[in-house]
C-alpha cells in the first residue's frame, strides 16, 4: 500500500483527497476490501474519527460500500465529484435538457417493467399533483417531482434512480430562480395523464413520446422566459 502519513494536522477533506488518489492509482481494485479504520488511521497519522468521516463520505458518493460485519469495499474508482460539481453549477436550461434524456428513457423502460403496485402509486401521485395545482409553487414542485421520480423507479434501474434523485433536486433548486414570474414552466395535467396511461398500457413508444412532450413543453417555455429576461438585462443601464 502506497499510503504515507499526512505531515500536518489533517482535515477530513484532506484524507478524502488521499483516498481518492489511492483509489485512482489502483491501490485497491474494485471489489477489494479497504484496510480497517484503525489501520488507515495509523498509516495516515490521523484520528479514527477523521478516517471514519472520510470513508463515510466516499460511501455516500458511491465509490465505497459498507458491508455490515465485513468491512468497507471498493465499489468504483471513478470520482463522481467533478460531475456533481458541474451539475451544481449548471444553469436551469442545462438541467432541463438532461432531464429530457432521463425522463424519456425512464418512461420507455417503466412501460415494460412496471408492476400493478407501481400503477397504483403513479395514479395516486398524479392525483396529488392535480390537487396541488392551486397551491404554493414549492408544494406543487414537490408533488410534480414525486410523480416523475416514481416513473423512474418503475423503470427498475438503480443507477438511473440514484442519478435522478440528485438531479431532480437540482432542477427544483433551479426553478426557484423563477419564483414569482408570470410564466408556467410545466406541462398540463393532460400530458401527464397520457404519460401514466401509456405506462399502464405498457406502450413503451407512447410513454417515451409523452415524456418527451412533457419536458420539451417546459423547456420551450423556459427558453422564452430566458429570452425575455436576457433582453431586459441587456436594456438595463
Amino acid at each position: 500500500m502506497a499510503l504515507r502519513p499526512i505531515s500536518r494536522p489533517s482535515t477530513t477533506h484532506e484524507v478524502i483527497a488521499v483516498l481518492h488518489g489511492e483509489l485512482a492509482a489502483g491501490a485497491w481494485p474494485i471489489g477489494s476490501r479497504l484496510p480497517s479504520e484503525t489501520e488507515l488511521a495509523a498509516t495516515l497519522g490521523v484520528s479514527r474519527p477523521t478516517v471514519r468521516e472520510a470513508v463515510s463520505a466516499l460511501v455516500h458518493t458511491g465509490m465505497l460500500r459498507s458491508q455490515r460485519g465485513k468491512g468497507i469495499f471498493v465499489r468504483s474508482v471513478s470520482d463522481p465529484a467533478p460531475m456533481l460539481k458541474s451539475i451544481e453549477l449548471a444553469d436551469v436550461r442545462d438541467v432541463f435538457e438532461v432531464q429530457l434524456c432521463f425522463d424519456v428513457q425512464a418512461a420507455h423502460s417503466a412501460a415494460q417493467r412496471r408492476t400493478p403496485e407501481d400503477m397504483v402509486r403513479l395514479w395516486e401521485l398524479l392525483e396529488a399533483r392535480r390537487e396541488a395545482a392551486d397551491q404554493e409553487p414549492a408544494e406543487f414542485g414537490r408533488r410534480d417531482a414525486a410523480l416523475h421520480l416514481a416513473v423512474v423507479q418503475a423503470a427498475r434501474n438503480e443507477t438511473l434512480t440514484e442519478c435522478y434523485r440528485f438531479f431532480v433536486k437540482r432542477l427544483q433548486e433551479s426553478l426557484t430562480l423563477f419564483g414569482g414570474e408570470d410564466t408556467h414552466l410545466e406541462c398540463g395535467i393532460e400530458a401527464h395523464e397520457a404519460l401514466v396511461k401509456a405506462i399502464e398500457e405498457q406502450d413503451s413508444e407512447a410513454a417515451a413520446t409523452a415524456a418527451r412532450h412533457v419536458v420539451r413543453t417546459s423547456l420551450h417555455a423556459l427558453e422564452g422566459l430566458l429570452a425575455v429576461r436576457n433582453a431586459a438585462q441587456s436594456r438595463a443601464p
